[in-house]
């Protein structure tokens, strides 16, 4: 691995792709084994159309008229490895000065890497490819801004790009951006040639890896010393490298302090700093709604579906649960997707189906289901860690209910920084019997499942909502959560409505870190048992069961402090909470307590606590789960 021209990217050097995509020396003609599809390769038609849009004409200080002009860039068949977007034209020139696009469709990994070889993933056992499938990565915007110096020339000023990826059950958003200043413009003055000097044609230290790995200690202390003696009078250090994919040879002059190095105004604040976004969301967020808006799709061309095994569950309910997913991409940014599943307990068939359009940065659906559905708030009782908890120690912390019925929804396509979910549902709700008492646990030691609720048999229709927002990147700095929920609904018994708030901050204080967690909720009208708050157990009070309080209102607070560095980092927690009746909100009595210690394995990836209840239950108990906050 390489380090050095590819992580400074030059702005400009002749031949350069101008459309970021690619980022290397533009292609004159459409190459598919390359990757993505440049809309104005040569040949590129086949895989294109093409449309005038909008035009703008400005005047330069002298008197010049500019005219810009948009072509709007639309795929003809909706693939991962093709645009769509608007690209705007200097018409005096040719010369593109703006552009916003994203690719048309996620790439799913698993399918383009088996186009090239299918056996990619034969090695990998069928027990895990649940957790690692699906296996996707979206690009759901990218723009590209130039800006015109001395009324001649078009260089580039700002480039950003957003997208997401996901494996299994884990998601992560990315985002890139650059930005270009410019001292002065060369107009054609000729410079002084860059030579390539002997001495930097193995610049020791410049990589890394493997190569590092194979050098001794003396290898390495003859590299550092090589370097200081390159420094020259001014204590700088000047080198030769040549940018990727050119012929380009690029001087890099830097400084042999590194303390220096490091503080130089030159370079940009920290990643955390407040600000520091090469420009502001309003612009970015301008920029994306004029030319990818939901309309802004590839052509209707369906595409063969797709089949995957879904993830295995376990529950008191169902007993295990397996089941299928299919997928099928139709075009213009629809989708329609099934899903099926049952349990060898109860042997109910779980049924969705879907359809969806998506601009990749917000998807619109429509779903037909009958499912089981978990009444809490906190956590996912039915993801995969969970039933791994159920079926190993007998701790199945889920309230369950059935619901059949159709939802009309809205979700983001990957969190950002305020993220807005809601749906309006019209729905059958009954009670889920449980029909399994086995677990390892129970085998062992003769542990049983808690008893599951009884729900209020009735059709509701109604609405929810849900807003998320986190402020805050750096680990060491305040971080603040926010998780607002509304709903409201109408059953054949009256109509209810119910609201919570969590409120969460994390701060960094020497080597460690502390978390406080507040939330509160309440209610109006007569809640039915499946939509009350359940408090106890992994999510909310610690050493308590689940389920130990419940009730139309709560509150909860859970305070933790942990260490920042380290892959395991123990934790010291203590959590109190209330659940009851609405009208008894400030005459609680003594909350609901626990106390303990715990493990975070790869920043709560993978969570170990022992807690110690201390009211109303006092005893120890052992929780384990995934995708823990801390």
């Amino acid at each position: 691995m390489r380090l050095g021209g590819n992580i400074s990217p030059i702005p400009y050097y002749p031949g350069k792709e101008t459309l970021w995509i690619g980022m290397g020396t533009a292609r004159p003609t459409v190459d598919e084994n390359e990757g993505i599809v440049h809309p104005l390769a040569e040949g590129a038609e086949a895989y294109y159309t093409y449309e005038a849009g909008d035009s703008v004409t400005f005047r330069l200080p002298g008197g010049q008229a500019m005219l810009l002009r948009e072509l709007r860039i639309r795929p003809r068949v909706p693939k991962w490895n093709v645009a769509v977007g608007s690209l705007w034209f200097d018409m005096s020139g040719g010369q593109l000065v703006r552009a916003a696009y994203r690719m048309a469709v996620p790439m799913n990994i698993m399918e383009v890497a088996e186009e090239d070889d299918s056996t990619e993933f034969n090695d990998v056992p069928a027990l895990v490819k649940p957790l690692i499938f699906p296996m996707t990565a979206q690009v759901s915007a990218i723009g590209v801004e130039y800006g015109l110096f001395e009324g001649r020339f078009w260089l580039p000023r700002v480039q950003v790009l957003e997208g997401s990826a996901r494996v299994g059950m884990i998601r992560s958003p990315f985002k890139l951006q650059q930005k270009f200043e410019y001292s002065d413009v060369n107009a054609g003055a000729p410079l002084p040639p860059i030579v390539r000097a002997p001495a930097d044609t193995a610049r020791p230290g410049m990589r890394v890896g493997m190569n590092i790995g194979g050098q001794s200690a003396t290898q390495r202390d003859s590299a550092r010393e090589a370097r200081r003696r390159r420094c020259d009078d001014t204590g700088n250090r000047v080198y030769t490298q040549r940018s990727r994919d050119t012929v380009n040879l690029v001087r890099v002059t830097m400084p042999c302090d590194s303390t220096k190095l490091a503080t130089s105004p030159d370079l940009p604040p920290s990643i955390y700093s407040e600000g520091d976004e090469v420009f502001d969301s309003a612009e970015i967020d301008a920029l994306v709604a004029q030319a990818l808006s939901m309309g802004a799709q590839a052509g209707f061309a369906p595409q063969l579906p797709t089949v995957e095994l879904d993830q295995p569950r376990y529950n008191r309910v169902e007993g295990l649960s397996m089941g299928v997913r299919a997928e099928q991409v139709l075009g213009a940014g629809y989708t329609v997707r099934g899903a099926a599943r049952i349990g060898v307990a109860d042997r109910e068939p779980n049924v969705e189906l879907t359809g969806a359009r998506s601009d990749l940065r917000r998807t619109l659906s429509l779903t037909l289901y009958n499912r089981l559905v978990s009444a809490g708030d906190w956590g996912n009782p039915l993801s995969l860690g969970r039933s791994i908890n159920a079926f190993v120690f007998g701790r199945d912390e889920g309230y369950y209910y059935r619901a059949s019925g159709i939802e009309l929804g809205s979700a983001p396509d990957a969190a950002t920084g305020w993220s807005t979910y809601w749906s309006l549902f019209a729905e059958q709700e009954r009670s889920a019997v449980p029909r399994t008492t086995f677990s390892l646990a129970r085998a062992s030691f003769g542990t049983q499942f808690d008893t599951n609720l009884v729900a209020q048999r009735g059709l509701y229709a109604g609405g929810r909502t849900r807003v998320t927002h986190t402020r805050g990147l750096d680990p060491l700095g305040l971080r603040l959560f926010s998780d607002g929920r509304v709903e409201a609904a109408r059953g054949d018994s009256g109509g209810y409505g119910r609201v919570a708030l969590d409120l969460t901050a994390t701060r960094g204080i020497g080597r460690g870190a502390a978390a406080l967690t507040l939330a509160a909720g309440t209610s109006a009208g007569t809640l039915p048992a499946q939509r009350f708050w359940f408090l106890g157990g992994s999510q909310t009070v610690r050493g308590q069961v689940p389920g130990t309080q419940f009730g139309n209102a709560f509150w909860l607070a859970r305070a933790e402090v942990a260490p920042t560095d380290g892959a395991v980092r123990p934790t010291v927690f203590a959590d109190f909470g209330w659940a009851g009746d609405r009208t008894r909100f400030r005459d609680v009595g003594r909350p609901m307590s626990g106390v303990g210690v715990g493990a975070s394995i790869l920043d709560g990836l993978l969570r170990l606590d022992v807690a110690r209840g201390i009211y109303p239950r006092a005893g120890f108990r052992v929780e384990s789960y995934v995708e823990a906050r801390f």
